[in-house]
């Protein structure tokens, strides 16, 4: 039996996990990356508010959307700019990834996003707080996986990279 990609169980859980964010899986064959990206808004509560992003651009309306992205990708193979993501995985995909990995990095994303959720509608209407970022907890994810470990739930069942 083939083994099961980690594009294709990633895609299935974020379809099962029914987060309350928007996301698009992309796989980029060229870079050997796989990146989930994630959209949240809020909305402002003042007209007189301008909203910049890091790159200058204007947040246009009353409507703000902050994207940002996770990677997995093959150091090996890769050359990927790391601070362009929220977080990037350095993944041999040649061993292949277990599926406890993906379930506790889902879990730490769920949470990551929520909290960002909660920190964006802060930022919108609050006009004394200047900047919005979303952390990603590396306590909090390697955490996960020592509970899912110590619970016996986490999958160590090995997923490739994608063939096709």
């Amino acid at each position: 039996m083939a083994q099961e990609s980690v594009l294709d169980y990633l895609g299935e859980a974020l379809e099962e996990n029914d987060f309350e964010f928007d996301w698009k899986l992309e796989w980029d064959k060229k870079q050997h990356a796989i990146e989930v990206y994630f959209s949240i808004f809020a909305e402002k509560n003042e007209e007189n508010i301008v909203i910049e992003d890091i790159e200058g651009t204007t947040a246009q309306g009353d409507i703000i959307q902050f994207e940002d992205a996770i990677c997995l990708f093959d150091p090996k193979k890769s050359k990927i700019q790391m601070d362009n993501y929220l977080k990037a995985f350095p993944v041999d995909f040649k061993i292949g990834i277990e599926k406890g990995y993906i379930d506790a990095l889902l879990k730490t994303l769920r949470i990551v996003v929520t909290e960002g959720q909660s920190d964006l509608l802060d930022f919108a209407t609050d006009p004394t707080i200047e900047e919005f970022e979303l952390n990603w907890n590396d306590t909090n994810f390697d955490g996960t996986i020592k509970t899912l470990k110590d619970i016996n739930r986490y999958n160590e069942e090995k997923l490739s990279y994608p063939k096709y």
